[in-house]
């Protein structure tokens, strides 16, 4: 199973990485309302835009924080340099972008 982050999407500023929805119908931060994904789309989940992350690897990512009001708080990926280096992602003026893959 995979999540799917928006790369294009997920700008600088913004405090938590965004991801799909379920059955492709728009982003979130939040992990209660992100979509699982059972095969990545190549070409579509998985483009110079979107990036598949395993469900594994993202629940290590996840943390309970502050969102939109003081007392309301969920399971988000922040949107940090530590995150970015276990994405293998950088940041840009456009949003993320992978690293080229080391051989």
């Amino acid at each position: 199973m995979f999540y799917i982050i928006s790369l294009i999407h997920t700008e600088k500023d913004d405090k938590f990485i965004t991801l799909w929805r379920p059955n492709n119908a728009g982003y979130c931060y939040v992990k209660e309302m992100a979509g699982l994904y059972e095969v990545p789309q190549p070409g579509y989940h998985d483009s110079s835009t979107n990036m598949p992350i395993q469900k594994t690897k993202a629940d290590g990512l996840f943390l309970y924080l502050p969102y939109d009001k003081p007392n309301n708080t969920w399971f988000m990926i922040p949107n940090c340099s530590q995150v970015w280096d276990g994405l293998a992602v950088k940041m840009t003026k456009h949003g993320l972008q992978r690293l080229p893959v080391k051989i």
